[in-house]
């Protein structure tokens, strides 16, 4: 049946090199991705970047349906496909693209952020870029579709804390002018979850931007947020991607910059941002598409010789992989999405769950007890960082303190916690947190009866 399938989509794809033939061709691949479904991702992945070339054409009848068998194609596969997607829809982006082809990808692109907003997050490195880019294209039907995409795609990060800056950041690629004030909005984000990879990408145009800038103290803020950003980031891997465009802007400034104190702002920058990608390649272990095949294929045995669908369920199970997503029924239904793999998958997904586990630390605290909350943290305040990995582990039933002087983040901890910005604590529909926050300003209360001063009192 994959074979029939395969050679009637494969011959509809030929016929798009006919003119005359293209509309037949693309309404045809449109119905048997509509009808077969699943059953046809492997081969709709193959074929959209043929559909896409027609997205270039003058017959807008032709665009049309091309636009029609493009969304088909898209809608049989699973979110775990958005990689082989993406390096279709990217070639749309390039400069060798034509106008309606960028348009066209665009839409598209944002339509990802939609139905598989986690999964597209995974790609942000490699499209906020040239996206940017195309926000200031001379031809105004790309350039407005390049800022819905952008608005789409910033949504994908997954950081709350960035949430309310977005807009900014999405304007900031317009104009210098808006570049200035987004850098001067950043600065004073309060940074608690986090910080991976997607959020450092939708920051990198901004960032680059504002670093390129004459005005030192641009130059200086930006800087500032790298610092601030690169203290909250857990795994040192995250940051890799990033730096072979950051790490020489930054580079640059802690090296040109005249002022002395926002060189050392600078510079201190540079240094936090090395620091937190030093070990990322220790960390940072991605599951290839070809090892993902080879263990499939261990476990198919004789059982199947389609080579097209078992290099597709390969390409899912290694995203899925790296997305440290193994949940068992998320794999049924988009790895293993036909039955003929379905025990395959589950052996691939144990093997490399397996593979993937993290060596277990010891646990030094034996306390008998109920777990409220374990786990580590960082949280920053502005531009400050306030804690840094922070171990914390509450048990039900004990009473805790926070001791530490003025300015070290307990109320700003406290607060985090009562807006639910701590990440793995407990949310007000499990536990039900109070901040009860009072202040008495200071005031005289001059001198007891018994002869004791007292100068200001402070609640």
């Amino acid at each position: 049946m994959s074979s029939e399938l395969s050679l009637r989509i494969k011959e509809l794809v030929a016929k798009l090199a006919d003119k005359k033939g293209a509309v037949e061709a693309l309404s045809g691949l449109k119905d048997v991705f509509a009808s077969e479904g699943a059953k046809s991702a492997p081969f709709a992945v193959n074929a959209l970047p043929a559909i896409l070339e027609k997205l270039g054409e003058k017959d807008k009848k032709v665009v049309t349906v091309a636009m029609e068998a493009a969304k088909a194609a898209i809608a049989t596969t699973s979110p775990y496909a958005v990689p082989q997607l993406m390096s279709a829809l990217s070639m749309g982006l390039g400069t060798k693209a034509k106008p309606g082809q960028k348009e066209s990808c665009l839409y598209l692109i944002a339509g990802l952020a939609e139905t598989a907003p986690t999964q597209l997050a995974q790609q942000l490195i490699d499209i906020t870029g040239p996206i940017s880019d195309l926000m200031n294209d001379i031809k105004k039907e790309v350039k407005a579709a390049a800022i819905e995409c952008m608005t789409a795609i910033c949504a994908c990060t997954g950081n709350k804390d960035l949430a309310p800056f977005l807009p900014s950041v999405v304007e900031a690629a317009q104009s210098i002018s808006n570049t200035h004030a987004c850098v001067e909005r950043l600065a004073g984000c309060i940074f608690v979850q986090n910080v991976e990879t997607p959020a450092l990408a939708v920051m990198l145009p901004v960032l680059a931007r504002g670093l390129n800038d004459k005005a030192e103290e641009v130059k200086r803020t930006c800087c500032q947020i790298v610092d601030n950003m690169c203290k909250v980031v857990e795994d040192p891997a995250e940051v890799l991607p990033v730096m072979p465009r950051l790490e020489p802007l930054v580079a640059s400034a802690a090296e040109k910059i005249a002022d002395p104190e926002a060189r050392g702002v600078s510079e201190r920058a540079l240094g936090t941002l090395r620091k937190a990608a030093g070990k990322g390649e220790e960390t940072r272990t991605k599951v290839q598409q070809s090892q993902a095949l080879a263990l499939l294929k261990a476990s198919l045995g004789d059982a199947s010789d389609d080579e097209d669908l078992a290099i597709h369920v390969a390409a899912l199970a290694a995203m899925a992989a790296n997305m440290k997503n193994f949940d068992a029924t998320a794999w049924k239904d988009e790895v293993a999405f036909v039955p003929s793999f379905a025990v395959a998958a589950e052996e691939l997904r144990a093997k490399l769950q397996l593979a993937s586990a993290p060596a277990e630390e010891e646990d030094e605290d034996d306390d008998d007890g109920v777990d409220l909350y374990k786990g580590s943290f960082s949280l920053a305040y502005g531009t400050l960082t306030l804690l840094r990995e922070t171990k914390m582990h509450l048990k039900r039933g004990r009473f805790y303190g926070l001791l530490g002087p003025n300015q070290c983040g307990k109320t700003t901890l406290m607060r985090a916690i009562a807006n639910e910005q701590l990440e793995g604590f407990p949310k007000r529909d499990e536990l039900r947190s109070v901040f009860v926050e009072h202040e008495i300003e200071d005031e005289e209360v001059g001198v007891q009866d018994d002869g004791f001063q007292i100068g200001r009192a402070h609640v």
